[in-house]
């Protein structure tokens, strides 16, 4: 397995670092790492490959090799794991006999993490759940499609409703959460152009058959 690791986690920690609020970066990055850690162990568990750990401003990511669409329920598994466990440790925080106030800011890191992941854009879990669901009723370039211009739809929503939040609670992480949301649909849309000039290449390759095949 690769590990690769993303600079932009050093400017992150300092910049918290300066707004005092060291505390609730470190409370996210290792609730992030836990959620990455459940991706990686079911994913692992099921018998997908991990192919690249990436150490990232956000914590952890993990990218597994995939093969076929027999392999959707699989994908669906390990993308729900993640969601899961931040549920779990948010709720394994409410019974222990921790300081009120870190109790409190680790469950609500967690919650939020779990009901924002859920969210049905890419590359969230939620959106790579809802495309592995479509590939199953509309196939695979159809899926693509339809997800690119939800994932538009809802982080152009995000931002408008992040907006209004930014100025009446003033939180820079906030303003850091929907910044890093467009680098990776700028990450994601690169990916999604290579996927339909592949599906293309696949489409004519599979006409030039059938003509072929007409003409012997």
């Amino acid at each position: 397995m690769k590990v690769e690791i993303n600079l932009k986690i050093i400017l992150f920690g300092i910049l918290f670092f300066i707004l005092e609020q060291m505390d609730v970066y470190l409370i996210f990055i290792i609730s992030i790492i836990l959620h990455e850690m459940a991706h990686l162990a079911v994913g692992m568990a099921i018998g997908l490959k991990p192919k690249v750990l990436t150490i990232n401003p956000l914590g952890v990511s993990v990218q597994f090799y995939l093969y076929s669409q027999r392999k959707s329920i699989k994908k669906v598994m390990t993308y729900l794991a993640g969601p899961l466990m931040n549920i779990l440790v948010a709720v394994m925080v409410a019974w222990l006999p921790i300081n009120e106030i870190l109790a409190e800011k680790i469950m609500y890191t967690n919650i939020v993490l779990a009901i924002f992941n859920l969210v049905p854009m890419l590359p969230l879990d939620g959106g790579r759940i809802l495309k592995e669901i479509l590939i199953q009723k509309i196939g695979n370039k159809n899926a693509t499609i339809f997800m690119s211009y939800l994932t538009q739809v809802i982080l152009i929503s995000i931002t408008l409703l992040y907006s209004i939040m930014i100025l009446k609670l003033k939180n820079i992480a906030i303003f850091l959460l929907v910044l890093y949301l467009w680098y990776l649909k700028y990450i994601e849309d690169k990916k999604v152009k290579t996927m339909l000039r592949a599906y293309e290449v696949m489409e004519y390759t599979e006409r030039m058959k059938k003509v072929t095949t007409k003409i012997m």
